[in-house]
């Protein structure tokens, strides 16, 4: 059979069916589910009969016959420009395309093949194409397409997906990429509660990351979602499991290299950082071709792709690397951070212990987030800089902007290797990140809002990607999944400076310190150390005198943690002192929009009646329509808001009044008659 090599079927998510030249268009959903029925038996026979009762099962029209007929010739027609793969014979109909141009046949060839990997025990084969047959999937298996036939192939696909997804977990934990599989495993569960084998491996990669404390918090929210939605207890593994972690017990362990010491797996998906990558490559190339050592520096905020850039870049020099990462834990130990890079080496000759490192051959050393490691370490790991001048050693640190570790500005400024900075990601990165990731457009509005509102935060992009392709709606309010992804990106934040924020999230889109100490209660001078521990670590930005939240974001986040009731309240007073000041109308209208449908000072119809002018036409109507809802007005002042809202929605047209009698309500009447959805 010759291969039809227009034709592409995608049957687990995007349009069924495209050419060189785009999607080609199948029709109605029926006719569609003809298609597919013939897709799945690519280069077989599919009687008419057959297709019947996939279309309709036990119960089809009496005019079934004639409609799979009508269906048929259609689809011939739509696939003439692609060579006319559809041929017909007594024995019924057959898609003449090879097998390997359907997705869901390249998915379980895949399938086949991690089996026979699995068998011959060769795990990274298996690895692979595991991600090879999950990378056929664009979104819902036979997304649409009616009739007993789809159901049945679509819950049968869904659960070898499933399937597929536990193994490469599995089978990626055993290899040792605790790391990488502790985000992708939390999303997992989130999406499938009831399947006890994803928790499980998400409670042994965060014990084998050495996340003890949250692999139990793991746990109990594994049991208390199980028990919620089934009304049964977890099964004795998953039980089990909590005992275990409580043991420290050794079998949980990795057996081979100490996860602090291995590398990650290659990204799935990068994009975007070309320049910066090869910078890195440049030094692993003059390491292992030249010996030559050196220092890198990686400098980026919390989701700036630090790690995806490293996993990218020393992909091909995993057998010498070893690489660590700090955390809270390591910082409470002295030097611990340097004994777990150095396979715990004795430190006492710290010069002849990385020397016989080194002997063996070039070697690479990734200390990630260093923001968190003790001065000892950081001492130290300025100690091994210095041997990279004579040693084939390249040195490669990564951190936060932390202003309060004032020896990371020390090892930066005093660095005389190179630093590379991750700047955040622009439009056009925006967009590469979205077509590897979704398996539909999002749109360009979409896109410009989550731009904006991640301030091009990789990490951030990402979630709000996973969000998107299930199916949320873009809002400026923070889910819970993402809440947390910042909260625990600002955890090195001191407690006073997070309080601060939290009410500087209040003040809208910018704001001064002295508005901040209106809102705080406390002297201007107080809140400086809070307000540059923010500017340092990146969360606020200065625009001359006033600041704000680099990040939307992160300001929504702040924001959500004042309970709705109280924020109303709060939002209504700033307004007040802003008012009573004379602030800009703009700032003031702001606040009171936040407040939403608690507007009940006194004061605001008067002031807004008399300043709407002098607000933008947007915020101006929003304004008075969320006014002209509230119930402690009098009638005159629903009549005045209402006729500054018509004066704003009216064109000087035939909607303006033009009778006497025709007064301000008449015309807004008339006008929310004219603009209400399906009028004209």
């Amino acid at each position: 059979m010759d291969e039809v090599s227009s034709l592409t079927v995608r049957l687990l998510g995007g349009p069924p069916a495209r050419s060189d030249a785009g999607e080609i268009a199948l029709g109605p959903a029926q006719r569609q589910a003809v298609f597919a029925v013939l897709a799945l038996h690519a280069g077989q026979f599919v009687s008419r009969k057959e297709l019947i009762d996939a279309v309709w099962g036990e119960r089809p029209p009496d005019s079934a016959t004639g409609i799979v007929y009508t269906y048929i010739s259609a689809l011939r027609r739509a696939l003439e420009p692609v060579g006319g793969p559809l041929v017909a014979s007594r024995a019924g109909y057959r898609l003449d395309l090879p097998k390997q141009q359907v997705d869901v046949h390249v998915f379980e060839a895949e399938l086949e093949r991690a089996r026979a990997h699995r068998l011959a025990g060769a795990h990274q084969r298996e690895l692979d194409s595991l991600r090879s047959a999950l990378g056929q999937w664009r979104g819902s298996a036979l997304d649409g397409i009616p009739g007993p036939f789809a159901e049945t192939q679509r819950a049968r696909l869904d659960e070898l997906r499933m399937s597929a997804l536990e193994r490469q977990a599995e089978v990626a934990l055993h290899l040792g990429g605790y790391r990488e599989l502790v985000d992708e495993l939390t999303v997992l569960v989130e999406r499938h509660p009831l399947r006890e084998g994803l928790h499980r491996m998400l409670v042994t990669a965060l014990f084998r990351a050495g996340r003890q404390a949250e692999a139990l918090a793991a746990f109990d929210r594994a049991r208390e979602t199980i028990i919620e939605q089934s009304g049964l207890e977890p099964g004795p593994e998953l039980l089990a499991l909590r005992q275990r972690v409580l043991d420290d017990d050794p079998s949980l362990h990795h057996r081979d290299q100490p996860e602090r010491h291995r590398p990650p797996g290659r990204p799935s998906v990068f994009v975007s950082r070309e320049f910066e990558l090869a910078r890195l490559r440049r030094h692993l190339s003059a390491l292992l071709n030249e010996g030559r050592g050196g220092t890198v520096w990686l400098d980026g905020e919390a989701g700036s792709g630090k790690s995806t850039l490293l996993a990218e870049a020393l992909a091909s020099a995993r057998s010498h690397t070893r690489w660590v990462t700090a955390d809270e834990l390591t910082s409470a130990v002295p030097l611990n951070l340097i004994a777990d890079s150095l396979g715990g080496e004795a430190l006492d000759d710290l010069d002849k212990t990385v020397t016989d490192l080194c002997e063996d051959g070039p070697r690479v050393l990734v200390f990630e987030d260093l923001h968190w490691a003790d001065e000892e370490s950081l001492l130290a790991w300025q100690r091994l800089h210095r041997f990279t001048a004579r040693l084939p050693l390249l040195l490669i640190g990564s951190a936060r902007p932390l202003p309060r570790h004032r020896l990371l500005d020390v090892l930066r400024s005093g660095l005389d290797g190179e630093i590379v900075s991750l700047p955040p990601f622009d439009a056009p990165a925006v967009a590469a990140l979205a077509e590897e990731t979704l398996a539909r457009d999002p749109g360009r509005d979409y896109l410009e809002f989550a731009a904006d509102y991640t301030a091009g935060n990789v990490g951030y992009l990402c979630e709000l990607f996973a969000e998107f392709a299930d199916g949320r709606e873009a809002t400026t309010a923070p889910h819970s999944r993402i809440a947390s992804i910042v909260e625990a990106h600002l955890a090195t934040l001191s407690l006073a400076c997070k309080r601060t924020l939290n009410s500087a999230a209040l003040l809208g889109s910018s704001f001064t310190v002295a508005e901040l100490a209106g809102v705080t209660g406390r002297e201007p001078a107080a809140l400086i150390e809070a307000v540059e521990e923010a500017l340092a670590a990146r969360v606020l930005e200065s625009e001359g005198e006033r600041l704000r939240f680099r990040v939307p974001l992160v300001a929504s986040v702040f924001a959500a943690n004042t309970p709705p009731a109280i924020r109303a309240v709060l939002h209504q007073e700033i307004a007040t002192t802003m008012a009573d000041s004379g602030a800009p109308a703009d700032r003031v209208a702001e606040q009171l929009l936040q407040a939403g449908d608690e507007l009940t000072a006194p004061w605001i119809p008067r002031w807004v009646l008399d300043n709407v002018r002098a607000l933008p036409a947007g915020p101006a109507v929003e304004l008075l329509h969320l006014l002209s809802r509230q119930r402690n007005l009098t009638e005159e002042q629903h009549q005045d808001l209402a006729g500054e809202l018509a004066a704003l929605l009216l064109p000087a047209t035939d909607l303006a009044p033009a009778q006497p009698w025709c007064t301000p309500l008449h015309a807004l009447a008339r006008v929310r008659n004219r603009t209400a959805p399906g009028t004209s």
